[in-house]
């Protein structure tokens, strides 16, 4: 096993990274993942630079925070250099995050469509200029989030690019912009990667299960985990050999269902375990009838009764 993981002048206690999920990494499943243990480090569902700059008040509240025992990180996405650095001076002066994360690979068509996300993978000269100006008025740790490309593969190119301008460590999902998430990710990249380039790496794609991550995690420097973390939050802690029993996994599904009424006022709470569903329902015989009865449900407490209800 590698040594710890250092990201700038952090040392992760885990080579692990719960990855930023939109709508999903809230603060209920952050603090969840918090509370069972077993990752080095979390990063918030995607941030507008632009509606951190303005002091928003949906974007604010996105960021909410409470006594994390891991270390958070908020993953911004942009175009302009100048929301960046107006967003990075409000999260150095304003929060408690330990750092931050740029995005420039996530590929829904809305984030594009404002020339953020993975549209900034076709210009790796716009890159470098976020980087150059982020480098600059940032103290706390640094990490980009990237893909193998575009349409097509330009990573070394672009990794180059972040080496250059100062950046802590770079995730990479293991995809182009135009892959499906059900093709494979291209792991087979990671070594050649890690060979040729002097930043950290952290590996994404495809890391579905406790074996596979611990495979992984032998050919990068740390691992980001996103949805086989949402469909199993006790992946980390079973990294570490610690593994949950039938009552702890009903526990969590109730701890959901609390912190989603600790967080959300009344109108919203449907529509966040909504968004859980699809994970809430995974790897349970039955995962079809939940989804249905689930998306069907007109209150918060009908869900909530049927969780109760369930057998695990």
């Amino acid at each position: 096993m590698m040594e710890n993981l250092k990201i700038g002048n952090l040392h992760l206690k885990h080579r692990t990274i719960l990855a930023p999920m939109a709508s999903l990494t809230d603060i209920v499943f952050r603090r969840v993942v918090d509370e069972i243990g077993g990752v080095g480090l979390m990063v918030t569902e995607l941030i507008s630079a632009e509606g951190l700059r303005r002091k928003q008040n949906k974007t604010l509240s996105m960021i909410r925070s409470f006594d994390f025992n891991t270390p958070q990180f908020i993953q911004l996405f942009g175009s302009e250099p100048e929301s960046f650095t107006d967003a990075v001076k409000y999260i150095e002066e304003e929060t408690d995050f330990s750092g931050v994360d740029i995005n420039m690979g996530c590929p829904v068509r809305k984030i594009i469509k404002k020339r953020a996300g993975a549209a900034l993978l076709k210009d790796p000269k716009k890159i470098g200029e976020i980087c150059r100006q982020v480098r600059k008025v940032i103290s706390i740790p640094f990490m980009v989030k990237i893909r193998l490309g575009y349409e097509e593969e330009n990573v070394f190119e672009i990794l180059k690019v972040l080496e250059n301008e100062g950046v802590d460590a770079v995730t990479v999902h293991f995809r182009l912009k135009t892959d499906r998430y059900g093709s494979e990710a291209r792991w087979e990249y990671a070594e050649r990667i890690k060979e040729r380039s002097g930043l950290k790496i952290i590996g994404n794609g495809n890391i579905l299960n406790r074996d596979e991550a611990l495979e992984r995690l032998n050919i990068v420097d740390g691992i980001m985990i996103g949805r086989g973390a949402i469909s199993n939050p006790f992946i980390f802690a079973e990294m570490q050999d610690e593994m949950p029993s039938p009552e702890d996994k009903k526990e969590i599904t109730e701890r959901i269902m609390a912190l989603v009424e600790e967080y959300y006022p009344p109108e919203l709470r449907l529509l966040r375990i909504k968004a859980f569903t699809k994970y809430l329902a995974s790897g349970k015989p039955y995962v079809k009838e939940i989804k249905h009865k689930i998306y069907a449900s007109k209150t918060f407490d009908d869900v909530k009764q049927f969780f109760r209800e369930l057998d695990f």
